[in-house]
């Protein structure tokens, strides 16, 4: 949804709304949608990395493989 262009297929937008419900849907757009802004107006103004996620000993989760 924050790529320029977008890349949110009517398959993808269909699956989520089906997962999700109406309500649930527009509150997660609009969340991605608040962020994305939130992070372009960082970068904007020069807000860099603080640097939390250097000092983080939780992993990051795998993506699953494309099979899974």
């Amino acid at each position: 949804m924050t790529a320029t262009p977008t890349a949110v297929t009517d398959e993808l937008y269909t699956r989520l709304l089906g997962q999700l419900g109406p309500a649930a849907m527009v509150e997660l757009t609009v969340f991605i949608g608040f962020a994305n802004m939130a992070g372009r107006v960082n970068t904007a103004d020069g807000i860099t990395s603080q640097g939390y996620s250097d000092a983080c000993e939780i992993p990051l989760a795998k993506r699953p493989d494309a099979a899974g």
